[in-house]
């Protein structure tokens, strides 16, 4: 699979928000990251990697949630089983902070589909690791 669009920009971003030694500069990296996602949504240029790596970088999954589902209907829209499957993980992450077990445990199950189609072992460790916390849980 080719690389995203920006694929480059949108980690230098990313790095600078982990790296980010204040408030500043890392609200600064995520302002550029989401202008990223604003200026080319519905265009060629629109991709999940952009909306996904948004989604990991806001920090309330109130408002995580919105951006996790855009690059979802992305993805899902481009066929992209790959994102599907870790968007869908990262929507069941945030339910869970939220303690909202059964969506958090519908959106892994719907991770755990996707996932199966590929060979990400790591990504599926992932969601089987979510799902036996999520069991445990109810």
């Amino acid at each position: 699979m080719n690389q995203p669009p920006h694929y480059e920009k949108v980690l230098d971003l990313a790095l600078e928000i982990v790296n980010a030694e204040d408030k500043t500069v890392e609200w600064q990296a995520y302002n550029q990251l989401n202008l990223i996602c604003q200026t080319h949504e519905n265009s060629d240029l629109d991709h999940p990697f952009q909306w996904e790596t948004l989604g990991d970088y806001t920090r309330d999954p109130e408002k995580a949630l919105p951006i996790y589902f855009k690059a979802l209907n992305l993805a899902v829209l481009k066929g992209f089983n790959d994102y599907i499957a870790s968007i869908n993980l990262a929507i069941s992450e945030q339910y869970k902070e939220l303690r909202n077990f059964d969506k958090a445990w519908e959106y892994a199950n719907l991770a755990q589909e996707s996932a199966n189609k590929l060979s990400d072992l790591s990504l599926r460790q992932d969601i089987s690791e979510i799902l036996i916390e999520l069991s445990e849980s109810t």
